[in-house]
């Protein structure tokens, strides 16, 4: 999918992921507490406390957003907001160690995995990253407690050109990939409408000829993946041994997007993120957006790598990349024009 600048959060959003994920590791002995939104952190009077235990409250309110934009027709921008989790909670009658506990302690942890473990899961929003946490205790047994977690959204995204300058949808019968494309090493194929390497070859290619040839374009496909594999996307194509290359792989039981450069045929790690995981016929989607001397990397739309560099800028080709990989699928092969609206 096309990566565009993220609408402004709506933390009713935060307040519906963790509602919807709380106590889901401990078999329910953390009570969930009541999770409300406001525009800035409120303490609730009803906690002054009855005889009677009860849950307490995180309360969610949401700092100023701001905005840090660069590149042509401001390509790249950095969205930042802080989010602040104020918790209150006591239970005057809850026991050590005991059921239906619900410690401040108990409460800040569940927190910190509910945001730990879905890191990119908000709807508009493409990171969260847990910052701080400050607590205080009413007693020295840790029954009665107020603490605040502080909580970073970020959003990093290229703003996506709108005008298509050629695509391969794969869609027609099975054969030889043939139309626009050259088999610069391995057999490739079209098969079920998906593209894939035909017979096992290290270090396979299949360039596409565009219509339209430029540096500063936008080059996406999806992957139709397989547990294990290596297969990836190519940029700034210049020869054989002369290229850049997103590659996505399993390797050691582990899963990882990594940025490849490849200058005479010499392979240079130059980044990478470990992937949570993927199984077979999972569909990502992996992106080069090229302005000038800028790359931007896009993974199922974030924005993951970002830098400058020289290397290889005259390369005008993009391609398909397989290591003997035969099981590994591409679809919606499409190239756009770099730039947002503004060009």
């Amino acid at each position: 999918m096309a990566v565009y600048l993220a609408e402004n959060i709506d933390i009713n959003d935060l307040q519906t992921l963790l509602e919807d994920n709380w106590d889901i590791k401990t078999g329910g002995e953390i009570p969930q507490p009541e999770i409300l939104v406001s525009r800035g952190a409120r303490f609730d009077a009803s906690l002054t406390w009855a005889s009677t235990p009860r849950p307490g409250f995180v309360n969610i309110s949401l700092g100023p957003i701001t905005e840090k934009q660069a590149g042509y027709a401001y390509d790249c921008a950095d969205q930042e907001a802080i989010a602040t989790l104020d918790i209150r909670v006591r239970r005057e009658g809850a026991i050590t160690g005991g059921s239906g506990r619900q410690y401040l302690h108990d409460v800040k942890q569940e927190l910190r995995r509910i945001i730990y473990s879905n890191k990119h899961s908000l709807a508009n929003w493409q990171i969260m990253e847990y910052i701080d946490f400050t607590e205080e205790y009413e007693r020295s047994n840790d029954i009665g407690g107020s603490g605040k977690i502080t909580v970073k959204l970020r959003n990093q995204a290229i703003a996506a050109g709108a005008e298509l300058v050629d695509e391969d949808l794969f869609n027609r019968a099975d054969a030889a990939i043939g139309g626009e494309w050259t088999q610069d090493s391995g057999t490739w194929e079209v098969v079920s409408n998906q593209a894939a390497l035909q017979s096992a070859t290290a270090d396979a290619i299949a360039r596409f000829t565009a219509q339209t040839f430029k540096a500063n374009q936008r080059v996406t496909v999806d992957i139709v993946t397989v547990d294990s594999m290596e297969a990836g996307l190519i940029f700034r194509f210049v020869s054989a041994g002369n290229y850049w290359l997103i590659r996505v792989i399993e390797t050691g039981g582990v899963k990882f997007i990594r940025l490849v450069q490849v200058v005479a045929t010499v392979e240079t790690q130059i980044m990478e993120m470990r992937e949570p995981g993927w199984a077979d016929d999972d569909i990502i989607q992996v992106e080069a957006a090229l302005q000038n001397t800028g790359i931007a990397i896009v993974y199922n739309g974030l924005c993951i790598f970002m830098l400058e560099s020289t290397v290889h800028q005259a390369g005008l080709s993009y391609g398909l990349y397989s290591n003997s990989d035969q099981l590994t699928r591409f679809d919606n092969f499409g190239i756009f024009e770099s730039g947002g609206d503004g060009r």
